[in-house]
């Protein structure tokens, strides 16, 4: 156990590390609001479409509803940890981009100490800020005079959660996450004219954030056979406080005569706080053994979303998602093997003049076992955005490795 406990630690202080400096997007559509929110759920999860409120299993962690927690065996600890890799494609009628990136998912540590409760905790990102914006522009009365303008945009909210689930009667369990939100969302931008009186601007901006919500769940299961269930689920989020400390710096450079002039401010005063909106959810599971079939749908009204100096609209937002899995009946035994499958539609959260960036993902997943470590694969693809009015689509290839160490903490020994 203390070699598992110091595992644990070196997991937990790595995974904040990379939560702190998360980068996972170039994608321009993450300027608007507080970036754009990340795939919700674990390895299991996204391989299913991003299913997971009516999800429930012994050995695989759901953290979308905590009623699930209670489903965890109670002679088991998992460590789980989360690998991505990214290729991300922008494109217009105009132009194009790319980039390949690494990160870190996440990474929790779930238990049940008894068969009628299990608690987990863990970290992962919440959303995602990181585009780049270059253009060349006339200088307003200043004739055939140009200026170059280049926008970066970085940060992005981090997530950690504490959460338990219980069973209050024999096939009805509830949960509860509470879930700490942090990070930053800088935006800097540089302007250069060039003349016989060359100078340039340097003006950043940054977004403190740091808050909170609570994630309730519930989940019914039926028994309809010996091996064939159904089952229920429903989530329902308070509204998120988060705090706002904003500085800003600006900086003017006169080349010609080698003056600079810096201006600092730290607005402290706490009148940029944010109310994230109450969001609910439900799901349905069905299961026999082998296969197990799932559809969840999601409700957002982000459009009650309230952020500062953001001029775009936000709608709000309905995610329909579907998954499968089958676990072959020799080979799934022998080996512990796992094919999954799954889909998502998203109606679009930002609205650009009359377009509204809708979006769709499909994955397949495979998990396999080998000793106590357990090893879930899967591959998402993502669209979203469009081609139409000189706007950008956006297309992202995920690799994803979901990596559970299984421990045993709970088992009590009896010799006779």
């Amino acid at each position: 156990m203390c070699r598992s406990i110091r595992i644990i630690v070196l997991l937990m202080l790595v995974a904040v590390g990379e939560a702190a400096a998360q980068n996972n997007t170039i994608s321009p559509y993450s300027k608007y609001g507080i970036g754009l929110y990340e795939q919700p759920g674990f390895g299991r999860n996204v391989s299913m479409g991003g299913t997971g409120i009516a999800l429930r299993s012994a050995n695989n962690v759901n953290n979308i509803n905590p009623a699930s927690y209670a489903s965890i065996d109670s002679t088991m600890v998992l460590m789980d940890i989360g690998l991505h890799v990214d290729y991300e494609l922008i494109k217009s009628h105009l132009t194009w981009g790319d980039k390949l990136n690494g990160n870190i998912s996440y990474f929790s540590i779930t238990m049940a100490p008894n068969q009628n409760l299990g608690i987990s905790f863990g970290i992962s990102p919440y959303t995602s800020v990181g585009y780049t914006i270059e253009s060349r522009e006339y200088v307003s009365g200043g004739g055939q005079e140009m200026y170059m303008s280049y926008v970066e945009g970085i940060g992005g909210l981090t997530r950690v959660y504490a959460g338990f689930g219980v069973n209050v009667l024999k096939n009805t369990s509830i949960g509860m996450n509470a879930t700490l939100l942090f990070g930053p969302k800088t935006e800097r931008q540089s302007m250069a004219i060039s003349s016989a009186d060359e100078f340039s601007i340097y003006i950043e901006n940054s977004d403190y954030y740091v808050g909170g919500k609570l994630d309730f769940g519930i989940q019914q299961n039926f028994q309809l056979s010996k091996n064939k269930n159904l089952t229920a689920g429903m989530i329902i989020s308070t509204p998120g406080i988060l705090e706002c400390d904003r500085v800003e710096l600006a900086t003017n450079t006169f080349y010609r005569v080698g003056v600079i002039d810096t201006v600092y401010y730290d607005d402290d005063d706490g009148d940029r706080r944010i109310i994230l909106p109450a969001t609910a959810g439900v799901g349905l599971s069905y299961s026999t053994g082998r296969f197990t079939f799932a559809g969840d749908f999601n409700y957002n009204p982000l459009s009650k979303l309230k952020v500062s100096d953001f001029r775009s609209k936000l709608m709000d937002s309905k995610s329909f998602s579907l998954g499968a899995e089958y676990i072959p009946e020799r080979l799934g035994r022998k080996f512990y093997l796992v094919f999954r499958a799954g889909a998502g539609y998203e109606s679009g959260t930002t609205k650009i003049d009359r377009y509204v960036l809708k979006s769709y993902r499909t994955s397949l997943g495979v998990e396999f076992r080998i000793r106590a470590i357990r090893f879930n694969t899967y591959c998402m693809y993502k669209q979203q955005g469009t081609l139409d009015n000189l706007l950008i689509r956006d297309h992202v290839i995920q690799f994803g490795l979901n990596v559970t160490f299984i421990d045993y903490w709970f088992q009590k020994r009896r010799f006779y």
